[in-house]
């Protein structure tokens, strides 16, 4: 952890401005509720926030290279560092979860409620940390080795969720179909039979193909000897029974 927290070196650069909360949120293009929660490090702002606020406060890069070493991927906790390199190294990431949004492509806001859920013991600050993370993940891997992205989930994933939540991750998902993701949602009243546990499948440049599924105590890593076959079959299925592209944005915009 870095010796000052994100959110208490955004607000002295805030003040030293001359700026209220509501003035910098203005001409970040936020709100100042949402600037509130970044200075008290209830959550952290994804890249093109962060570029905008460093813009407005005329930072010249200082404030993105705070949040950058802040929410480095090399920070990665133990049990996700697997995944993690299998993703870096992929040319093409399916993932396929049987309840939640993939972490790769949650909303600082859907992370947050997970963390809280499945975190109990774990501080506000630590929270915040690992949302940070999250929400950074596809721009990082975007500028890294910019895979093929496809999900599929099934529609109650999002539609059982809060509104507040639903409104800013349906906004998320619009924003990476726009980006190239394929995002396919299995309609009501359907769900994912053949998965258990959110599945991570990856395709590799020299031709290899990996997988990892997340459980409650970590993440298991497959490879060709440990029943990958069977994976990718799932795979195949899944795309077969999910909505086409164009179907599931139409049901998105509906969630709104």
């Amino acid at each position: 952890m870095v010796e000052q927290e994100f959110g208490q070196y955004l607000k002295k650069e805030r003040k030293r401005a001359g700026y209220t909360l509501r003035g910098l949120a203005k001409a970040a293009g936020t709100s100042a509720s949402t600037l509130s929660r970044w200075e008290n490090d209830h959550s952290v702002p994804v890249r093109r926030d962060v570029l905008k606020l460093d813009e407005a406060l005329g930072l010249k890069g200082a404030l993105f290279r705070k949040w950058e070493f802040y929410t480095s991927p090399s920070a990665l906790l133990p049990w996700m560092l697997d995944a993690g390199k299998l993703q870096e190294a992929a040319t093409a990431i399916t993932c396929i979860s049987p309840a939640l949004l993939p972490g790769l492509l949650q909303s600082p806001l859907y992370a947050e409620a997970v963390f809280k859920e499945g975190q109990p013991l774990w501080s506000a600050t630590e929270i915040a940390r690992v949302v940070a993370l999250r929400a950074n993940r596809y721009e990082y891997l975007r500028e890294r080795n910019n895979p093929e992205i496809t999900a599929v989930i099934p529609a109650a994933a999002l539609s059982m969720l809060p509104e507040v939540i639903r409104r800013e991750q349906v906004q998320r998902l619009q924003w990476l179909m726009d980006d190239g993701v394929r995002f396919h949602l299995v309609p009501p009243p359907r769900i994912i039979l053949g998965v258990t546990s959110p599945l991570l499948l990856v395709r590799l440049e020299d031709g290899t193909r990996a997988a990892s599924s997340d459980h409650q105590s970590g993440n298991v890593v497959f490879d060709a000897s440990s029943g990958l076959e069977r994976l990718f079959e799932i795979e195949r299925r899944v795309l077969a029974d999910a909505l086409p592209l164009e179907q599931s944005r139409q049901l998105l915009k509906e969630m709104i």
